[in-house]
């Protein structure tokens, strides 16, 4: 429910949310197993880009599982949600694209004074075949949303539905345009 509710407040940058895995999957053995748990459970398939980054989310929700008290400061966000709370409306250009870069660069350089040393020091550190220049980005962003929490905390939807294991099943993002 709440990734329908995103992608609509997302627009034109709707196909940057992936479709939610089931528990289940993200604690398979492999792709194919996941692929096809996902599928019988929810009727929907999952993406290479949700399947690679399945075992971070496994981690994650370990995390949560075992420290009950983690769940009041860990919340699920997306980079687009945020950039779109920081511009007021989604961005015009996608996030791979030069004018994408550009936009996405100059409103975080808003935020952070020094994010061109940053993303230098990133970079001389990592290689473009281990982080692609758009996830710094997108990590950056959602960095500054949870460090300078300007804003409302907000959620999508409004009242989360709780899943089995008590987790608030829900997208979370400050909105920087009605700051108290």
């Amino acid at each position: 429910m709440q990734r329908g509710l995103v992608r609509k407040k997302l627009g034109k940058r709707k196909n940057s949310i992936f479709n939610t895995p089931v528990r289940a999957a993200v604690y398979a053995q492999s792709k194919r197993e996941a692929k096809s748990i996902n599928q019988k459970l929810s009727g929907k398939s999952l993406s290479e880009q949700l399947l690679g980054i399945a075992k971070k989310i496994m981690e994650v929700d370990r995390v949560l599982q075992e420290h009950v008290e983690a769940r009041c400061s860990v919340h699920e966000s997306h980079p687009e949600l945020c950039f779109l709370t920081l511009f007021g409306e989604p961005l015009p250009f996608p996030k791979r694209d030069v004018l994408g870069v550009v936009d996405r660069f100059d409103l975080l350089a808003e935020k952070v004074s020094d994010l061109r040393q940053i993303i230098k020091a990133i970079r001389l550190k990592y290689k473009v075949s281990q982080v692609a220049g758009d996830d710094i980005l997108d990590a950056c962003v959602l960095t500054v949303t949870a460090w300078k929490g300007e804003g409302r905390l907000l959620s999508i939807p409004d009242s989360p539905e709780i899943d089995a294991t008590g987790l608030p099943m829900a997208i979370w993002f400050y909105d920087f345009q009605d700051r108290p």
